[in-house]
C-alpha cells in the first residue's frame, strides 16, 4: 500500500514538473519574451516579425528637416502606418537630431518590459551564425558580413534565418552569456574620436564619470585610450535587467552633458550634431568592459551584418564580376574556391572552377550550375 502511494506521489510530482516545464517553454516561445527593436528614421525595407518590431526614431520631429532633407507627407504616412514611434510614454524623441538611435533606446528602456530585449538598425544586424553564407569583408580594424540592400527588398525570413536571428538560435546563448554585441573596431577609441569628432565632448563625458562614478574614471580612461577598440553601432541583445542598469548609467551621463553643450549644437554640421550617438558607442564599451572586469559580465561578440548598395569591394579583396541577362554583380572570393555575392538578391554563394578556354563554372548553393565566359579583366558573362 505504501509502495502504491509512493508511486502515485512520484508520478504526480513528475507530471507537475513536466507541466511546469511545458508552460515555461510555451511562455518563452509564444509570448513577448524576446523583442528586438529595429530603428528607422526614414522609409526603408521593413523588418518585422514575431520578435522584430520596427520603431521610428525622432517621430515627434519627423516633419522638420533631417539628414535626408524634409520627408514628404507620403513618406511620413508610411512610417506612421508601418511602425511604432519613440514619441509615446516617457521619451526624448525631440532630441533625435543629436541622439539618433539613442532616443529609441531611451523609449525601449522606459516603455517596454520583455525579459530579453535588443536593438538593431534598419540595415545593420548582428550575425550569430559563424557559417553564414553572406560574404565576410575584412579590414585592418574590423570585419562585417555584407548582405546587399536587395536582400531586404521583398523581405522574407530567409536572411534572418541565415544570420540565426530567431528565438531558437538566440535564447540558448544566454545560458552562457549575458549580452550579445558587435565585435569591436580595433583602434584607439580616444584618438579616433579626436580625429573624427569634437574631443571636448568626450572629455566632458569623462569628467561627468569622474564626478558621478569615481570608481570607474581610471578604468574608462584606460579603456578608451587602449588599442582594444570600441563596440560600434549601439546594437545588442541582452537581459532586461542589464539594459535597465546600462541605460540608467548612460543617460545619467548624457543628460547633464546635453545641458552643458546644447546651446552650441544647432551650429554644428549634421555629422557633429550626432555627438551623443557617437559618444554612446564609446560609453557602451566602457560600461560593458567595466562590468566584465569587476562583476563578471559575460559578453558574446559577433560580427555585424550590413545591408548596403553603396560599398565597393575592399582594395585587396579578390573578386569577379558576373553578368547575366537578369542580373549582374560583384562576387567576393572566399576560401575553398567559393564566391559570395556582394549585392545580389538572386544568387548568393557557390563553388567556382576555371575551365579551359577561359570559361568559368559555378555550382551554386541551391544545386544549380552556371557557365560563364571571360569578357574583360575580372568580368565574366553568362554563356548563351
Amino acid at each position: 500500500m505504501k509502495s502504491s502511494k509512493s508511486l502515485f506521489f512520484i508520478t504526480t510530482i513528475f507530471a507537475a514538473f513536466i507541466l511546469c516545464l511545458f508552460s515555461y517553454i510555451l511562455f518563452i516561445y509564444k509570448t513577448d519574451y524576446l523583442k528586438i527593436y529595429v530603428v528607422y528614421y526614414k522609409p526603408a525595407p521593413l523588418i518585422k516579425s514575431e520578435i522584430f518590431t520596427p520603431i521610428q526614431g525622432g517621430r515627434s520631429i519627423v516633419a522638420t528637416p533631417s539628414r535626408q532633407g524634409t520627408f514628404t507627407p507620403e513618406q511620413i504616412d508610411w512610417l506612421n502606418q508601418n511602425m511604432i514611434g519613440d514619441d509615446t510614454g516617457e521619451n526624448i524623441s525631440n532630441l533625435n537630431r543629436y541622439f539618433a538611435e539613442l532616443t529609441a533606446l531611451y523609449w525601449i528602456w522606459k516603455n517596454t518590459d520583455s525579459p530579453y530585449v535588443g536593438m538593431f538598425h534598419y540595415r545593420r544586424f548582428l550575425c550569430i551564425n559563424d557559417n553564414s553564407r553572406y560574404p565576410m569583408l575584412t579590414f585592418p580594424s574590423m570585419r562585417f558580413r555584407h548582405l546587399g540592400i536587395k536582400h531586404l527588398e521583398k523581405f522574407s525570413q530567409e536572411f534572418l534565418h541565415n544570420l540565426e536571428l530567431e528565438k531558437k538560435y538566440i535564447l540558448p546563448w544566454f545560458a552562457t552569456h549575458d549580452i550579445i554585441v558587435s565585435e569591436p573596431i580595433k583602434i584607439n577609441a580616444y584618438k579616433q574620436y579626436q580625429k573624427e569628432h569634437i574631443i571636448s565632448d568626450l572629455d566632458k563625458a569623462l569628467e561627468i564619470i569622474r564626478k558621478k562614478y569615481p570608481q570607474m574614471y581610471d578604468f574608462a580612461n584606460q579603456t578608451l585610450k587602449s588599442d582594444e577598440g570600441f563596440y560600434p553601432t549601439n546594437m545588442f541583445i541582452t537581459r532586461r535587467e542589464i539594459l535597465n542598469s546600462y541605460a540608467t548609467w548612460l543617460f545619467s551621463i548624457l543628460h547633464p552633458l546635453y545641458q552643458q553643450i546644447k546651446d552650441e549644437l544647432p551650429a554644428r554640421n549634421t555629422e557633429q550634431k550626432l555627438a551623443f550617438a557617437y559618444l554612446g558607442e564609446r560609453l557602451f564599451t566602457v560600461y560593458l568592459k567595466y562590468e566584465q572586469a569587476y562583476h563578471g559580465l559575460r559578453i558574446k561578440e559577433v560580427p555585424f551584418a550590413l545591408a548596403s548598395d553603396f560599398f565597393t569591394p575592399p582594395p585587396n579583396a579578390p573578386y569577379i564580376y558576373l553578368k547575366t541577362p537578369q542580373w549582374e554583380d560583384t562576387f567576393i572570393q572566399q576560401e575553398n574556391n567559393r564566391i559570395c555575392s556582394f549585392n545580389n538578391a538572386y544568387k548568393n554563394c557557390g563553388k567556382y572552377e576555371f575551365l579551359p578556354q577561359n570559361r568559368l563554372k559555378i555550382k551554386w548553393d541551391d544545386g544549380n550550375a552556371s557557365y560563364f565566359k571571360h569578357h574583360n579583366n575580372n568580368e565574366f558573362e553568362l554563356e548563351k
